[in-house]
């Protein structure tokens, strides 16, 4: 939806509190009075815009979890998943950063979801722990320190630089991985 694409790309620039509603409905082409015809207000707005893309994320990382890919194969989609969604600068700023913008229901409802991908993340590693294949860390750290790594990086990255989303996760893989299976520290 145009009003949506309009409403990141000014929220991502401008700050979600110094974007007004008339900045949204004059970059979508529509007048102030149709912007409120879809959305109550500003607010509800930057809500459906997150809980798209958490939305988006979490069908395919449940999918992942159902696929019957072994463990590590499983570690290795969601890790690419989530590199293809952070490098979408604009969803990713606001996911890290106006969540706290949202009313509390808005925002209890999008913390539920990230205990959801978090839960997923651990009971891999709890899985490959009990496999003997992950070292003894904390799987929550661990799951914590993931979502760091990869959530952080629309920060630095360019996507018309030399680095591919697949090559960016890639390497987040490499980086991720060789430190906590067995063997390897």
């Amino acid at each position: 939806m145009i009003i949506r694409e309009a409403a990141t790309r000014l929220f991502a620039e401008k700050g979600f509190e110094n974007t007004t509603t008339r900045d949204i409905a004059r970059a979508a082409k529509i007048s102030n009075a149709a912007l409120y015809y879809y959305f109550d207000n500003k607010e509800e707005l930057l809500y459906q815009i997150l809980e798209e893309t958490m939305n988006s994320g979490l069908k395919k990382i449940m999918a992942i979890e159902t696929s019957g890919q072994n463990l590590k194969e499983q570690l290795s989609s969601i890790l690419k998943v989530h590199a293809a969604t952070t490098v979408d600068y604009n969803k990713m700023k606001l996911l890290v950063h106006d969540q706290k913008s949202l009313s509390p229901e808005h925002e209890e409802a999008l913390i539920g979801n990230q205990r959801t991908y978090v839960r997923i993340l651990v009971e891999i590693f709890k899985e490959l722990q009990k496999k003997g294949e992950m070292a003894d860390l904390d799987p929550t750290a661990c799951a914590f320190a993931f979502f760091g790594m990869v959530s952080w990086s629309y920060r630095w990255y360019d996507p018309k630089g030399k680095i591919t989303p697949e090559h960016l996760s890639r390497i987040f893989e490499h980086i991720f991985t060789r430190g906590i299976f067995s063997g390897s520290l």
